[in-house]
């Protein structure tokens, strides 16, 4: 067999199972109408993957998150793998609904169900049947009525053949670690590993790797080799993130009876369909072994951990202070805190009796620097307070958790502590996160402006708005609507629009006040980036333009419509092709430059122009392209300008 054909199977073989059920090879006749709607993968497939084979070019997203490590694989050839769990059959960053809780998702998960057949030729793409994503009926089409095959399949079958290339090359350099004898079991490369009751892991000998001779360092360096093992070394520190990931959802489970069942309901057929045949992890069998040493290991990082908590609580008791202070200034009345917000904050704790026991809260130090406040900021005080106490109550009991009055889950002092905030925060439920990745920008076949074509590295999580900025959005942040305001009568679920780039800038520098977070534009490479949500479609979403963009005004009555009436992205953005232009923050330059190869705004030199991305309901079918950019002066008002949100995390 072809080995990196093999090596790309491995990488859906897991320790325990195979996730890959039903594959077949796609078939223009017999798979005529054949849909993909990313909205119905589920990640329940992998929950029993313990771990998943990784490609070298993958390491930098890698290893910010999971251990990298090394399994052997059916063909005796070791292959680079994200370890995902401390026990068989264990996947710590798949929750209960099926959705993927990490940072980064390995990519031969993220192209699931596409893969190329061990039996079929290299240039066929398969897909697996029992996938619930594919149908007849929504989602991207793969093969149309004709039989011919769409743009997504042609994309998914070179993405694949690239990865058995890094696959490949990424077998060369661990080749060359082996016969270093560099290789040992994991368990016996640090104390550390103990924990991981996982065999056939192997790791670098950091002992037999410092003493290397100067002979091996170049032929490892040209390779690429020695940068892995760096890597690699370094991703080990995410150990203890991992057992400590895994010790607090054991603890859970010992801790939160499972009363909250419900009957399945037909919502539910997706993540049922997904677990059929999956043997959950045995958690329970092996608790009484593994959480003590576990605690033990770990009481100092929990010790500060709760110092970390209440800083942040001190910390946001500050932020609190200095915008109420902001606000008093410009005259605004004073957001008062209703008791009733008090009992919830409150309720969540349930007296017990160990309360006796625990150390003194200082509450008359506390009442006698209160009464050096003014008026206006002892109600601020007030709910800094009491998550302080619920801190320092929960300090005394050495680990033990709260308990939980009418909630499926202990309220932490975070979510306690933050409540409040949120209530300011409009676009708090309208925000998705974006993980780290490495994506082409630009096209080499269309305009000027679109080339070079440039890698980007994405190297930071952000934040960007499912759907662009709604009138009712505008309106609950600035008060009215656009003075200029085109389509007024849309509605608050259509865009705004008719905003220059400096009103949009105004309206941030608002919000930001309100919400107490750091919302901004996106930059040029962040809006394709999400755009093309790991693909290379001509469009945000695919190559069918009808189901995603509202667009041609011919076609959709001369005006914009409302938002995410469209099918969205796989990403689950909306309308990023079409519907109004998006300005960015970048200043408009007529050529890309290296200094957009780390994804942030390019905003040197002179900026005469700024740049709107994806085309508008007034535009043809060329414009609203992935690629495609646009420039406007920063003042320029039109009936087709609006924007989407991005915001930095923490």
């Amino acid at each position: 067999m072809n080995p990196p054909l093999l090596a790309l199977r491995y990488c859906f073989q897991m320790i325990n199972s195979d996730f890959y059920k039903q594959v077949v090879a796609l078939n223009p006749d017999s798979h005529r109408n054949l849909r993909f709607d990313a909205s119905q993968v589920n990640y329940g497939f992998v929950r029993n993957c313990t771990t998943v084979t990784i490609a070298g070019t993958e390491l930098a997203q890698t290893t910010q998150e999971y251990p990298v490590v090394f399994v052997r694989g059916p063909d005796q050839q070791f292959h680079l793998v994200a370890l995902l769990g401390v026990q068989d059959g264990q996947n710590l960053f798949v929750n209960a609904a099926g959705l993927w809780t990490g940072a980064y998702l390995p990519a031969c998960v993220q192209h699931y169900p596409f893969v190329i057949a061990e039996d079929s030729q290299a240039e066929i793409l398969s897909v697996d049947e029992s996938c619930p994503a594919l149908n007849a009926v929504s989602g991207e089409l793969l093969i149309d009525d004709q039989g011919t095959l769409q743009q997504r399949v042609h994309d998914e079958l070179r993405f694949i053949q690239d990865f058995q290339k890094e696959i490949a090359r990424t077998g060369l350099m661990l080749s060359q670690l082996a016969e270093l004898d560099l290789l040992i079991p994991l368990n016996q490369a640090a104390s550390d590993n103990e924990a991981v009751q996982l065999g056939d892991l192997y790791s670098i000998d950091s002992t037999r790797f410092k003493s290397l001779g100067a002979t091996a360092l170049p032929d490892l360096f040209h390779s690429g080799a020695l940068r892995l093992a760096f890597l690699h070394m370094d991703s080990l520190d995410n150990m203890s993130k991992l057992l400590n990931k895994s010790m607090s959802q054991a603890m859970e489970r010992q801790i939160i009876p499972f009363a909250d069942k419900k009957p399945q309901t037909q919502g539910e057929g997706i993540l049922r369909v997904a677990e059929q045949g999956i043997q959950k992890p045995m958690l329970k069998s092996r608790r009484n072994e593994a959480l003590p040493p576990l605690i033990l290991a770990n009481e100092q990082q929990k010790n500060q951990s709760k110092q970390n908590v209440l800083k942040k609580l001190l910390d946001e008791k500050s932020r609190l202070e200095q915008q109420h202070r902001e606000r008093y200034s410009q005259g605004r009345d004073e957001v008062e805190l209703e008791s009733a917000e008090l009992v919830t904050v409150t309720a969540s704790v349930e007296p017990k009796k160990w309360m006796q026991s625990l150390p003194v809260f200082p509450w008359a130090s506390a009442k006698k620097w209160a009464q050096g406040l003014s008026n206006r900021r002892r109600g601020m005080f007030v709910i800094v307070l009491i998550c302080v106490a619920i801190v320092w109550v929960a300090a005394g009991r050495d680990g033990d958790s709260l308990s939980v009055a009418a909630a499926s889950r202990p309220q932490t002092v975070d979510d306690a502590a933050m409540s409040v905030v949120a209530q300011t925060d409009i676009f708090a439920e309208s925000m998705l996160r974006i993980a780290p990745g490495i994506f082409e920008m630009g096209s080499s076949d269309g305009d000027a402006d679109e080339k070079p074509v440039l890698k980007v590295n994405i190297s930071h999580e952000f934040e960007i708005g499912k759907t662009e900025v709604t009138q009712g959005q505008w309106k609950a942040v600035m008060g009215s609507l656009p003075e200029k305001l085109f389509f007024n009568k849309c509605g608050d679920n259509c865009p705004v629009e008719n905003v220059s780039w400096n009103d949009v800038q105004e309206f941030i520098v608002k919000l930001n006040a309100q919400s107490g977070k750091h919302y901004r534009l996106p930059s040029e490479a962040e809006w394709e980036y999400a755009c093309r949500a790991g693909g290379t479609q001509r469009y945000c979403g695919g190559s069918h333009l009808d189901d995603l963009a509202w667009y041609g005004d011919k076609k959709i009555g001369k005006s914009p419509h409302p938002v995410a009436t469209r099918k969205p992205n796989a990403w689950g953005l909306y309308d990023m092709s079409g519907n109004v232009w998006e300005w960015v923050e970048d200043c408009y330059h007529n050529r890309y430059s290296d200094a957009q190869r780390d994804g942030r705004s390019h905003t040197s030199g002179h900026c005469d122009a700024r740049v709107l991305r994806g085309g508008s309901w007034s535009n043809e079918a060329d414009t609203p392209r992935s690629a495609n950019r646009y420039k406007r002066s920063a003042n320029t008002r039109f009936n087709n300008n609006g924007f989407r949100l991005a915001r930095d995390l923490p």
